[in-house]
């Protein structure tokens, strides 16, 4: 012991003169690998190795074979996350470990509050369950409460599934089924709707994070819960964080598959703890000095694991952003003036399109440039990732240029997230980097890509056979090439691709759902990287019932129409398809489309209809006209609301969508244009309904308008002004309407402002009571 505590103290001593030797990290890694030494000596050498210091030592020799050892000491010593979270608050105590954002504040979490934080939940949790075996739920928009749960349940052993926030009714049910779940912990306005239309009225225990109130089942609130179960219990560090079995499953993470029903993906801490440090070792440059902005999802693996869990492992800053809409992290990022921000493409593309659009890009100096794109981001950003989508090289360099190192990646659920990145400052033209260490890679003879590894999980949950685990490696399912060490993606050999905003799609499941229209012989949909489903349709011509050659193309549009009406019925507003192209030839294997098993080959489709498709995105909103006036109506509020383009009529008075009975009445002469319940002054002939959804000001207080979009405008995420529409405000409008409405109390501020114009243009004397 002694010799192991010598080592330990000469690599502190180095440490503080800043001469590590990377002799002695070698030294002390394998003597505490191979010899049986105290687990404080063996978590005081792992508390060095989040160190960038110790890090930058480390990554100019062989890191894979480092995070392999890393792995191996973290499975011999029970090093778990309660372990990890106890660490950095003995290290860091007063400093921020979380900052949350109301408004133009932020509100400061110290590394002690946190921990403090998780300790009394995890033994209200405990105390909760009578001390039984407890499997927890979280359905919640991110936000601190809901992530204490989550590490809390880590810290202390008990099972957690985070619930992705936009599952449908049946998935919840089904997950909270498969999964056994206990107590539900729901957070925000969108998850208490979802749960209240699942009906669910098995037992179980529900807590309301945020008071919602308004619950179909009886809860619990978050005060009344810590209250009842932690007021008088004393919690001690030690008692709490006992040994964990390493590998078994402490945490599911739902994700969409190629079958009806979301699959879990099993972790243990191993995974989740050796991923950690794998990390750090390929972004050496990251400390705890770092802050980072985070809006990604804390049900999906890169907000969950890179950003929170890494964000604690470095012992820096996690924020969570108010919104992520980009106006808002436009504003997050003057005010939290990050260092690192994750996120898909579409943002990385947003911020380089505003770039351009405030200054010329062709014409301003570097230096220009690069004050410009500082004062956007807050003026410290110095790292990027791009995941989840392809990004156009061309952003990529831009950043780079401006000394913001974004890299490329790609990552899956089962690998705890990221398995390739290109390395800082290494980047390569449309490869997603190289292999992150810990992890063993091989390509197979057909091109699949496969890993095993300390943090790729063993398995789904209650599916012992699937063939993506094999032989102890996992397939993913997509086609890759390797060139000098970097990895090019080919072609997805699983039916499955993310949308603009990250969303799964599994485009199997949904084209399988034509199958039970004998009108249609093949169906394709489309919708990769795009805002929105489309989908390709090869009519069944031969098809009894129905003689289409005979039939104009108003009738076949009416047909067809009906059907994705249907189908869009039994899928989440994300999976919705907006537009549909009628083909004029079947899918082929002459052609090189389908496989020899009669599968879709993706990409050479793609390619071959590219002109039918690009015609489907060519707007993202269908124009409606009447004489020389225009209505621009979006196509997510056509998803939204589940219909389809060609169901959308206006006759000069009303906008009718036939397949809902949904009227709105929309009469515009001159310059006067009267919507719902009020009048507005409009300077153009065109009218945005995209633009006026997102300024506020305009419709609340418009019950007719709102209750036409299904109070989708409560949950607008980027508020702007459309000056070229005002509105008109006289007596008529805001005085003496007989009008009866119900409301569902709610934390939705837009909701309650609506709520209180309503009764100010009732003339009921309670609308204050509501501001």
């Amino acid at each position: 012991m002694t010799e192991i505590k010598h080592k330990i103290t000469n690599l502190l001593k180095s440490f503080e003169t800043g001469n590590v030797r990377y002799e002695y990290l070698e030294e002390t890694l394998d003597y505490i690998l191979n010899n049986d030494v105290s687990k404080n000596d063996a978590f005081s050498f792992l508390d060095l190795l989040h160190l960038s210091s110790i890090s930058k030592t480390i990554s100019s020799h062989d890191t894979n074979q480092w995070a392999m050892k890393i792995a191996q000491v973290i499975e011999k010593y029970n090093f778990h996350t309660g372990q990890l979270l106890l660490q950095r608050e003995k290290r860091y105590r007063d400093k921020v470990a979380i900052h949350t954002i109301d408004g133009d504040n932020k509100i400061d979490i110290t590394y002690s509050k946190l921990w403090n934080d998780v300790l009394k939940t995890s033994l209200a949790i405990k105390k909760a369950s009578n001390n039984q075996k407890a499997t927890i739920g979280i359905l919640s928009h991110n936000q601190y409460k809901s992530a204490v749960v989550d590490l809390a349940c880590l810290s202390s052993g008990i099972s957690i599934i985070p619930i992705p926030l936009n599952a449908n009714k049946d998935h919840l049910i089904f997950i909270i089924k498969e999964a056994n779940i206990t107590h539900l912990f729901l957070g925000g306005e969108r998850a208490v709707q979802l749960w209240n239309s699942t009906k669910y009225d098995e037992e179980l225990i529900v807590i309301d994070v945020n008071d919602i109130g308004s619950l179909q089942s009886k809860s619990i609130s978050w005060e009344a819960f810590h209250d009842k179960f932690s007021q008088y219990q004393k919690y001690d560090d030690i008692d709490e964080l006992s040994d964990q079995d390493m590998n078994s499953t402490i945490t599911i993470m739902y994700t969409s598959g190629s079958t009806s029903n979301p699959k879990g993906v099993k972790f243990s801490q191993l995974n989740i703890i050796s991923k950690r440090f794998s990390r750090a070792l390929a972004l050496p440059d990251i400390s705890n000095k770092d802050k980072f902005l985070c809006y990604l999802p804390l049900f999906h693996t890169f907000g969950r694991y890179f950003e929170l869990m890494g964000s604690i492992f470095w012992g820096a800053t996690y924020t969570f952003a108010e919104s992520p809409s980009f106006n808002s992290l436009l504003k997050d990022f003057k005010i939290i003036s990050p260092t690192i921000f994750i996120s898909i493409p579409k943002r990385w593309v947003q911020i380089y399109e505003l770039m351009n659009s405030s200054i010329d890009l062709d014409l301003s100096n570097k230096e220009e440039i690069k004050t410009k794109l500082k004062d956007i981001t807050g003026g410290s950003l110095k790292w990027g990732l791009s995941a989840a989508g392809y990004l156009d090289p061309d952003i990529f360099i831009f950043f780079h240029d401006n000394k913001i190192n974004l890299m490329s990646g790609y990552g899956m659920t089962e690998a705890t997230g990221g398995i390739t990145m290109t390395p800082p400052n290494e980047y390569v033209e449309d490869t997603v980097g190289k292999a992150l260490p810990g992890i063993n890679l091989k390509i197979e003879e057909d091109g699949e890509l496969c890993m095993k590894g300390p943090y790729i999980s063993k398995g789904f949950y209650k599916d012992d056979d699937s063939k993506s685990f094999k032989n102890g490696w996992f397939y993913s399912g997509d086609i890759f090439k390797e060139e000098n060490g970097y990895y090019f993606i080919i072609d997805r050999k699983k039916d499955i691709y993310k949308n603009s905003r990250g969303q799964t799609i599994a485009p199997q499941k949904i084209e399988n759902l034509f199958q039970d229209f004998d009108l249609v012989k093949s169906a394709f949909l489309v919708g990769d990287g795009k805002e929105y489903n489309t989908v390709l349709i090869y009519p069944n011509k031969e098809n009894i019932d129905f003689n289409l050659q005979n039939m104009n193309e108003k009738q076949v549009q009416n047909i067809f129409s009906a059907m994705l009406i249907s189908i869009n019925g039994f899928l989440s507003p994300f999976e919705r398809i907006v537009n549909f192209t009628i083909i004029n030839r079947d899918f082929s294997n002459e052609s090189n489309e389908l496989t020899q098993k009669g599968t879709y080959k993706r990409k050479n489709i793609l390619q071959n209809f590219d002109l039918e498709i690009e015609s489907m995105y060519k707007k993202d909103y269908v124009s409606l006209y009447n004489d020389d006036k225009e209505i621009k109506f979006p196509n997510w509020l056509i998803r939204e609301i589940g219909t389809i383009k060609s169901n959308i009529k206006w006759n000069g008075n009303e906008i009718i969508i036939a397949d809902k009975n949904i009227i709105l009445t929309f009469r515009w002469y001159e310059n006067k244009v009267h919507i719902g319940e009020l009048s507005y002054d409009i300077e153009k002939q065109t009218f945005d309904l995209a633009m006026f959804i997102n300024t506020p000001r305009l419709w609340l207080g418009n019950q007719e308008f709102v209750v036409f979009c299904s109070n989708t405008t409560f949950r607008i995420k980027e508020s702007i002004n459309y000056n070229e529409i005002t509105l008109v405000i006289d007596s008529k409008n805001f005085y003496g309407i007989e009008q009866k409405t119900t409301f569902k109390e709610n934390d939705l501020q837009l909701s309650m402002l609506h709520k209180s114009l309503l009764l100010y243009r009732n003339n009921n004397i309670s609308f204050s009571s509501h501001l």
